[in-house]
């Protein structure tokens, strides 16, 4: 892949595709196109945001476009026939959100937008928290910390960004446990005393894939308690979040969202944050058309 910079300078000018099998079919109207199909499985806590099984497709051949697309998912298509594909299975492509030359192709093999990579680059003043109390999160919020996070996991199933499976809980309270303990900076809201909101991030890491390096602070999980949303909760937590990673020497902070829930889409757009990666899916793999 080639020329996206000229997209959003945080774009590369290629690249690469990484490890996999690689593919290969030639175009109607003569030529080749080339990509990398790797197979992932999902276990545990990723889990509940990927089906188990998920075929990403690559292109390596620099602007394929929609013609070079539709071909390569015919051949991902030609590959999971022949090697079968269970219910809990997927197909992604990812790409970036504003190559919209693709897009006709990925539509039409029954693709759709999943998940975005968003940025925020710009050292932006910080949004005052207003009258929210925000402190970090101990060992003591445990509980209402993974009461919260399912409660996400769940309103994010009937949008498609999640997989609620047995033993999601278990599976929460083990990442708060591990970040808690490992001092990972974690956030939570309170009002009248009481835990409506938490935000959990990465310190900046200066390795991101899919960004140039730079050390990007992750913000990774913000909940908000279904009754405050709407309330400036969830802006005191990134105004706090944003603050704290900036004075640690992140560039800017990047996230994953569904497109598909209009509370958060538009909520981190408000946010400073611009659309930079988007994977499209379609499930079970065996729907790809």
């Amino acid at each position: 892949m080639s020329g996206f910079a000229g997209l959003d300078p945080l774009l590369p000018e290629r690249v690469d595709a990484g490890e996999g099998e690689r593919i290969g079919t030639a175009l109607p109207g003569g030529g080749q196109v080339t990509g990398v199909l790797y197979r992932a499985s999902h276990e545990g806590l990723t889990g509940l945001w990927h089906a188990r099984h998920t075929w990403e497709l690559t292109p390596s051949t620099p602007a394929p476009g929609a013609a070079g697309m539709t071909a390569l998912l015919r051949a991902v298509r030609d590959r999971i026939t022949a090697s079968g594909a269970s219910a809990d299975s997927a197909v992604a492509v990812t790409w970036p959100s504003r190559a919209v030359d693709v897009i006709p192709a990925l539509v039409e093999r029954g693709l759709v937008p999943y998940s975005v990579l968003a940025v925020r680059d710009r050292l932006q003043r910080p949004e005052p928290a207003g009258g929210v109390a925000v402190r970090r999160a101990g060992e003591a919020d445990l509980d209402e910390l993974t009461a919260l996070w399912l409660s996400e996991l769940r309103y994010g199933a009937l949008v498609g960004s999640s997989v609620p499976r047995e033993g999601a809980a278990e599976l929460l309270a083990g990442e708060l446990r591990r970040a808690l303990g490992s001092g990972e900076p974690v956030w939570v809201a309170e009002s009248g005393g009481i835990p409506v909101g938490f935000a959990a991030c990465g310190r900046p890491s200066p390795d991101v894939r899919r960004l140039p390096q730079g050390g990007w602070g992750h913000v990774g999980t913000v909940s908000v308690a279904s009754a405050e949303r709407g309330t400036g909760i969830g802006r005191a937590l990134m105004a706090t979040a944003h603050r704290e990673l900036l004075r640690e020497g992140a560039r800017g902070t990047f996230l994953f969202y569904s497109p598909h829930n209009a509370l958060s889409s538009v909520f981190w757009h408000r946010q400073g944050y611009r659309p930079l990666w988007t994977t499209w899916e379609v499930r079970p793999a065996s729907a790809l058309r």
